[in-house]
């Protein structure tokens, strides 16, 4: 059984063919448990027990199965069990934790030692080559792996919070949204929405980092009008915002909505 904390978006909204910052936070402790069996077969297969996240995880994990027997050249079965105490945790930093537990399940069953870089670095190799291309997943397994909530752009060295800080969300669970607005992300309104929301990205830090963890109002204005430009998602309840997961969006709330999970996370 592996354990990981719970990693979340904080801030920062995915933007097709762009590269922007997020701030990724990190559970001080674990809330998520996953059980890897792994058997040679003839043909690839992934299933997964437990906690239902829905089919898009579930597709994800396939891709990111087949595609690891492919470089292997050796189909693999492979069960995976989820367990947490969230009713619903965000499917993307599920599945950024599932796919550093297989790459360790499978190294030990073939009697490999992986360092965390491996870990981290054979995961992300294999996401990319199944054609996973959501920018924040490497923060996301990073956090999980390292324990520290950061400041991450894909290409960039992550640089940690490392505050000290306490900062409590309601986790409430995931919506659909459309395809992006493509019109949206042409110059030069592309550029503008990119600027935004790095900005905010930005800022956020820097005041987080100066001891001000009352940034929840500038991420949320911010993140949830990207949200709306690009991708259709209406605004949430006043004390909540949009984060990403796997094609769809995540909500997490003020804590004292009284709608959500509480879940503390370590600055």
């Amino acid at each position: 059984m592996y354990e990981f904390p719970l990693a979340l978006v904080f801030a920062g909204v995915p933007l097709p063919g762009r590269e922007n910052p997020y701030i990724i936070l990190v559970s001080p402790n674990p809330l998520v448990y996953i059980d890897v069996d792994i058997d040679e077969a003839e043909v690839s297969s992934a299933s997964v027990r437990g906690l239902q996240l829905g089919w898009r995880y579930e597709l994800a994990v396939k891709s990111f199965v087949d595609t690891l027997s492919a470089r292997l050249e050796q189909p693999l079965k492979v069960v995976v069990e989820v367990e947490s105490p969230l009713s619903y945790p965000p499917a993307a930093s599920v599945y950024a934790a599932t796919s550093l537990a297989v790459v360790k399940a499978v190294a030990e069953a073939a009697g490999y030692e992986l360092d965390q870089r491996e870990v981290l670095e054979s995961a992300s190799s294999v996401d990319e080559e199944a054609g996973v291309l959501l920018d924040y997943l490497d923060g996301l397994r990073e956090a999980l792996t390292t324990g520290r909530s950061l400041v991450y752009r894909r290409g960039e060295e992550p640089l940690g919070l490392s505050t000290g800080a306490r900062l409590e969300l309601e986790l409430v669970g995931e919506e659909d949204i459309g395809e992006e607005a493509k019109e949206v992300l042409e110059d030069p309104i592309g550029s503008a929405v990119t600027r935004l929301s790095g900005l905010a990205v930005v800022e956020a830090a820097k005041r987080l980092r100066e001891g001000d963890t009352d940034v929840f109002r500038l991420v949320q204005r911010v993140d949830n009008a990207v949200f709306y430009l690009l991708y259709g998602a209406e605004t949430p309840r006043a004390e909540c915002k949009w984060t990403p997961s796997l094609q769809r969006v995540y909500g997490v709330c003020r804590p004292g909505a009284g709608v959500g999970d509480p879940v503390e996370f370590v600055l």
